[in-house]
């Protein structure tokens, strides 16, 4: 019998990766929690940042609604990125 964790707790344990994009970009094209792990740990090389990144999958799989909210708050869109490039060009 597995134990299903809160959402709160799952977004506590993925915390730490939070801040880097391209860890979470990583992890918004894996297909699993699993997969996600795999991918963070041959890019970085740090099992913690790897965990972290198994247990966003998890809140992708488990908790979408709140997947989505956080990471609307985190990934700074591709439009917005440019237009900041474009401004400080000027």
């Amino acid at each position: 019998m597995s134990t299903m964790r809160s959402a709160v707790e799952v977004k506590a344990r993925c915390k730490i990766i939070l801040g880097d994009q391209k860890i979470v970009k990583l992890i918004e094209q894996s297909g699993s929690p699993t997969a996600a792990y795999t991918v963070v740990l041959v890019e970085t090389k740090d099992e913690e940042f790897a965990k972290a990144a198994r247990w966003l999958a998890v809140l992708r799989r488990d908790y979408l609604k709140e997947y989505n909210k956080l990471i609307s708050s985190i990934i700074i869109p591709n439009h917005a990125i440019e237009a900041r490039s474009e401004r400080s060009e000027s």
